[in-house]
């Protein structure tokens, strides 16, 4: 009997899987496209069943792939793009994927409410790395969708809902909150005093259960095992913000290290 790893990376447009060995050798990857919605110029959002349907597509197809016997998964671990927002409604159902590339709330986000920002924030230069993002989508939905926004149970990243469909526990880990800046990182915990800078000091209590990336978010339920063919039981870990987990892989592991990330994010500057 051999023990495996496997990855899923859900990014603005494709669901991967992967399987290695504890060699860190690849077994086998599979791989799913997802298709955005854009209801509005520079709105973009995505069906949540649909990434959640092509998560177990990917899972089952890598494991018929890598020709193993999925009960000889050690543990899963999750990444995915970063920013965005990603909501259940109060009663735990999914609400609204809102993708990293939406430029929405741009046109709203005018000169004068970039000085409100920077006079509200200003207490905490150098103290986050994410005091400029700004939560452009969750002001978004409060200024011009107040009665969805008034629905959210929990708000959460891409990768943090893969997680949550895995094991039903709604966890994020402390890479994808302070790459949208929630975090006074020093002590690693959500901060109130900037959700109140960014005009949110009310939604502090729809933010999950916060945890560090190697922690173990939950188990793979009853239900997912029978339509993924996954072990029970399985533990899957809290995961990673997908940049962090490209530097972590690209051997950026050590003050002084150093690599280069690009993408859709990065065209396009949404958070």
């Amino acid at each position: 009997m051999a023990d495996y790893i496997l990855g899923l990376d859900a990014g603005n447009t494709v669901i991967k899987a992967i399987i290695f060995d504890l060699d860190g050798k690849e077994l086998a990857m599979a791989a799913e496209d997802g298709r955005s919605h854009m209801p509005q110029p520079g709105h973009v959002e995505r069906d949540l069943d649909e990434l959640w349907a092509n998560a177990q597509q990917v899972i089952r197809n890598c494991v018929a792939s890598a020709g193993i016997d999925a009960a000889d998964i050690r543990a899963i671990g999750c990444a995915g793009h970063g920013n965005g927002l990603y909501a259940l409604d109060r009663a735990g159902a999914p609400l609204i994927g809102i993708q990293s590339i939406d430029t929405a709330a741009a046109a709203s986000c005018g000169n004068g409410k970039l000085r409100e920002w920077a006079r509200r924030l200003s207490p905490f230069a150098g103290k986050s790395p994410g005091r400029r993002k700004r939560q452009r989508c969750w002001l978004r939905l409060k200024r011009h969708r107040p009665d969805l926004f008034a629905e959210i149970g929990t708000v959460f990243l891409c990768k943090d809902y893969v997680v949550w469909r895995l094991t039903g526990e709604r966890v994020s880990d402390t890479t994808d909150m302070a790459g949208c800046g929630l975090l006074q990182v020093p002590e690693r915990t959500y901060s109130a005093e900037l959700m109140a800078g960014y005009g949110l000091g009310d939604c502090l209590p729809l933010l999950p259960r916060l945890l560090e990336s190697a922690d173990i978010a939950g188990r793979v339920s009853a239900d997912v095992a029978a339509a993924t063919g996954l072990k029970a039981g399985t533990p899957v870990i809290a995961g990673l913000f997908d940049v962090v987990a490209s530097a972590i892989g690209s051997g950026v592991t050590q003050t002084g290290a150093a690599s280069i990330i690009a993408g859709t994010g990065a065209s396009t500057g949404g958070d």
